[in-house]
């Protein structure tokens, strides 16, 4: 065994953490699921998230029998909703090619929707013993410190050298790959940390390049972030006695999948001083225009609300138009629900909060 790797194992004996759900698994279903949900995600978000969809769906053929709907509605306000669509589509993949059983080698796993190296390589080591090296954005920064690799680690070379060294430590026996894998996931969420890592009590201290060349807090390379845009539209609350129409947003792009209200164009706006924008039924291409024009002139019109994403800030102006009767449209693309029971479907979180105001109004 490397010296690294025994050192970090040594360590998580006595420091690494304990009590995450997905933690000791050996089934590839549930290791999966783990780290699916921790991309781009916080171990506290996912935690109980995590045992509401085990619940659900406690196998993978549970899963690739579910709806979509059904998925997606789960996943609502974890973000990232690519992933829940690659999932699910894993799922069926797994089920109809495999008969249910994952492949045991990370390099088959890569082939599947959604799962990139990394979390092939904890599948097979987690679950199969497979030689293999994680290499997610805490191993990342932990590996660019140890070895002192001063580039933009999201540049292809820099992140190439790093699977390589990465793969170079790994233990020598398959029977040490779990208890390893863990290790390296705990330590670097735990102790070489983005911001004020734990240095004086790392236990890779003396052969830290980064902490003996006094560069801990330039490596890994600061990269300038893009600047956050700001951007508004409005959304149509249409109601037709107790029920809402919601409209299912295209897979692709922000909240991909989900049901929404109708919503405009969105347009860019300055940080500051944000106005009520000047719409009409023709900035809303799927309705039918005639059938609403009247319902919109008289409709209310409520403040903006905010929602914040990774890389914008959006503003959100809902208006209430009232009707007698739903309207007739494409049930592929449209649904009317009673709105004191759309917990079923999968809704962006702001549109869930303003439901949930509504209907204590």
């Amino acid at each position: 065994m490397s010296n690294f790797a025994s050192t970090l194992i040594q360590w998580h004996g006595e420091h690494g953490r304990s009590g995450l759900p997905w933690q000791g698994q050996k089934d590839p279903y549930r290791v999966w699921l783990s780290e699916i949900m921790l991309q781009q995600t916080q171990v506290s978000t996912v935690k109980d998230r995590y045992i509401e969809f085990i619940n659900r769906f406690p196998t993978v053929d549970d899963l690739a029998n579910a709806s979509a709907d059904d998925v997606m509605a789960l996943w609502a306000g974890l973000g990232y909703y690519t992933r829940a669509r690659n999932l699910h589509t894993c799922a069926k993949i797994i089920v109809e090619k495999f008969a249910g059983k994952f492949p045991q080698q990370a390099e088959e796993l890569c082939q599947l929707p959604g799962i990139g190296m990394s979390t092939a390589a904890a599948i097979a080591s987690f679950c199969f013993g497979e030689k293999i090296s994680i290499l997610d954005a805490n191993v990342k920064r932990l590996l660019a410190r140890y070895y002192g690799v001063e580039q933009d680690i999201k540049k292809t070379t820099a992140h190439q050298d790093l699977w390589e060294k990465a793969q170079h430590i790994v233990p020598k026996q398959a029977v040490d790959m779990p208890i390893y894998t863990q290790a390296l996931m705990d330590f670097g969420a735990t102790v070489c940390t983005p911001k004020n890592p734990h240095c004086t009590s790392c236990v890779f201290q003396k052969k830290c390049i980064a902490f003996r060349e006094n560069k801990v807090k330039d490596i890994p390379l600061r990269v300038k972030k893009a600047t956050i845009k700001t951007v508004q539209s409005e959304m149509l609350f249409i109601v037709a006695k107790d029920h809402a129409l919601f409209e299912l947003r295209p897979a692709k792009g922000i909240w991909g999948g989900l049901w929404s209200f109708p919503e405009s164009a969105w347009q860019d706006s300055p940080h500051q001083n944000i106005q009520p924008l000047q719409l009409s039924m023709d900035d809303f291409i799927n309705l039918p225009k005639q059938l609403l024009k009247s319902s919109y002139a008289k409709a209310r019109l409520l403040a903006p609300r905010k929602h914040v994403f990774t890389h914008r800030n959006l503003y959100f102006q809902i208006r209430i138009l009232t009707i007698e009767q739903p309207l007739e449209l494409p049930k592929d693309q449209f649904a009317w629900v009673k709105i004191d029971a759309c917990e079923h479907l999968g809704l962006p979180t702001p549109i869930r909060q303003f439901i949930k105001d509504y209907l204590q109004i």
